[in-house]
């Protein structure tokens, strides 16, 4: 039957344009209300004169089945919206069923937001039930704020709102006074339209300013506000294109990721100094010693180290340690005082001239005490024959007494490693065997020989000095002679020896250094272990030549350890020692590690680290 009346939609719209807020509210007109229910109540009537009826459920529909064959009936408000629709009845008047034939004639529904929900869970009426196949025009009265949103009709359950592409209306997507064109698909309202791209528009731009605001971008230097001119939020980070890092904002400064700002007394040193951070050398790098207390959970601390590579004294318990030097252009420790030194005493240069007729003379030269100038252990004696040369069955050295005597303490000088005769060829030069002797500085020496062929000896034309006289006396056998007697001084000239030398004992001290006591103030340590990178220059034997002994009360106490090669790096040796145990010395925290060199072996020591192992 066609609609000759204004909808209900018209006759109770909420504005005098049906979804038009601007078009002023609407007041009820009796007119179009008589209209419409003369047309509802006309339709009804024709319904029922045909055998129909109208049903509100389905259930309702079915439990009647007192109409005849081919009867129809509607059912308009059943909550399974598939339910709606035009029914016919099958069967004779009390049996048969009801078949459902066509959808309700509703091609187009309107329906408006009643404001009784809220933004987003809207509540909507509508003169026509809604069904699966109506499109549906719905006014909304307030913008969502946000997502999922939900629309019910007519009292019927929550349908969830979804964009065409199916998905979910962002907040503010849905706009206060716009209508929503779409349609039921089982528990969802699904609109004919994605939402307006404004919106998405807006959204984004708010997500990006978020996103801005985090992250501010890549720059050579620090940033001082984020991409949008504003002050800089607390965990705001940029990337350093100069570093190749990233570094974050502490609210007061950046800071390179991913290190946590340390809070003050986070560990034992509130925040250490940077002459705290100990380093050592490994093949000319350097590698950080860490200088600080426990990490909770970790199963090896790392304690003091001797900082800065031995760049300096930091580090070192200097009451405690002794015979070291540091060398702190090399970054390193060394043994203090001299190895072993061969020091020339007297050196006239070579002989170029000669004086001959000493065949059968015992000759002595006598040097002086200003020429006898450094103390030491041995010596040698370089002789040099004339053009004839000369050979000595005897020779014998030691310090003077007056003239040409000995101060009783002379041996004999020996040749090519223990032979008593000097045979010098013509002009030949010969050092004698090295003689253990104590040469004492600032005291005269003196070398007797017998000559028993040849007989020519050096020269040097012009020379005269009070510093050294040449002896001879015509007899064959008083080169060991302590008093010498009838022996004539010849010219300052005349010299038997061109050189003396003589050896300095080593003055190297053993190394014995002690590294500052280090606290740990959160526990005391049962475990200690060492590490370090030592070169040596004399053959020496870890655990031997070399000690390394912990304290954990300061370096009242000492436990050995033993001491492994892990690497050898050129000359150094990088080595460990092994766990630890520190349980018989009384309790303490003071962390202290000590370093011995024994049998005066030189060595650098380039680095210490001590661990704790609990």
């Amino acid at each position: 039957m066609p609609l000759t009346a204004p909808t209900g939609a018209v006759v109770w719209s909420n504005y005098n344009t049906v979804g038009d807020p601007s078009s002023g509210v609407k007041q009820l007109k009796k007119s179009e209300a008589r209209a419409w229910a003369a047309w509802l109540e006309s339709f009804v009537t024709a319904i029922g004169t045909s055998g129909g009826g109208v049903y509100l459920t389905r259930a309702q529909l079915f439990a009647d089945l007192q109409h005849a064959e081919n009867d129809s009936a509607w059912v308009l408000q059943d909550d399974t919206v598939d339910f709606n629709g035009i029914y016919r009845k099958v069967g004779a008047s009390g049996t048969g069923s009801w078949t459902r034939v066509a959808d309700l004639p509703y091609s187009v529904i309107i329906a408006e937001d009643a404001g009784t929900g809220t933004a987003n869970a809207i509540q909507a009426t509508s003169s026509q039930p809604i069904s699966a196949t109506s499109q549906v025009w719905l006014t909304v009265s307030t913008t969502n704020t946000g997502s999922p949103v939900t629309v019910s009709f007519n009292g019927g359950s929550p349908l969830t709102i979804k964009t065409n592409s199916g998905s979910n209306p962002v907040a503010g997507g849905i706009v206060g006074g716009s209508i929503l064109i779409g349609k039921q698909e089982g528990t969802t309202f699904r609109l004919a339209s994605d939402q307006a791209s404004a919106a998405i528009q807006a959204a984004m731009e708010t997500i990006f300013g978020d996103f801005q605001s985090q992250y501010l971008g890549s720059y050579a230097t620090a940033p001082t506000a984020d991409p949008n001119g504003n002050p800089l939020q607390e965990g705001a980070f940029y990337f350093n294109s100069g570093s190749k890092a990233f570094f974050s904002w502490t609210g007061t400064a950046f800071e390179a990721l991913p290190l946590n700002t340390v809070v003050d007394g986070g560990i034992s040193d509130a925040k250490l100094s940077a002459d705290l951070r100990d380093r050592i050398t490994i093949d000319g790098a350097t590698l950080p010693a860490i200088h600080s207390s426990r990490a909770v959970g970790q199963p090896v601390f790392m304690a003091n180290g001797l900082a800065d590579g031995f760049g300096g004294a930091a580090g070192i318990d200097a009451a405690d340690s002794s015979g070291y030097v540091l060398d702190t252009a090399n970054g390193r420790v060394m043994n203090s005082g001299n190895p072993v030194q061969q020091v020339s005493l007297w050196d006239i240069g070579p002989l170029p001239s000669s004086a001959g007729g000493w065949t059968g003379y015992t000759v002595r030269q006598r040097l002086e005490a200003a020429r006898i100038n450094k103390s030491g252990t041995k010596f040698r004696i370089r002789f040099k024959g004339g053009p004839s040369g000369a050979t000595f069955s005897a020779v014998y050295a030691g310090h003077a007494g007056s003239g040409a005597s000995f101060s009783g303490n002379q041996i004999p000088v020996t040749f090519g490693g223990g032979s008593t005769t000097l045979t010098l060829s013509a002009n030949e030069v010969e050092w004698s065997d090295w003689m253990t002797y104590a040469v004492t500085s600032g005291s005269p020496f003196l070398v007797a020989g017998q000559c028993t062929t040849g007989g020519t000896l050096g020269r040097v034309s012009g020379v005269t000095s009070s510093d050294f006289t040449f002896y001879r006396k015509a007899a064959s056998a008083e080169a060991a002679t302590t008093v010498a007697s009838g022996y004539t001084a010849s010219p300052n000239d005349l010299l038997w020896l061109e050189a003396i030398d003589i050896e300095q004992p080593s003055t190297l001290q053993n190394i014995i250094l002690v590294t500052a006591p280090f606290e740990f103030t959160d526990f005391a340590p049962t475990q200690l272990k060492v590490s370090g990178i030592i070169e040596a220059l004399d053959a020496l034997t870890l655990n031997t030549d070399v000690t390394v002994e912990v304290s954990r009360n300061g370096g009242t106490n000492w436990t050995s350890a033993t001491m492994t090669q892990l690497k050898a790096l050129g000359p150094k040796t990088y080595f460990e020692t092994n766990i630890v145990s520190v349980t018989g010395q009384p309790a303490g925290d003071d962390i202290a590690v000590r370093y011995k060199t024994l049998n005066q072996k030189r060595c650098y020591l380039h680095g210490l680290r001590s661990e704790v192992v609990d």
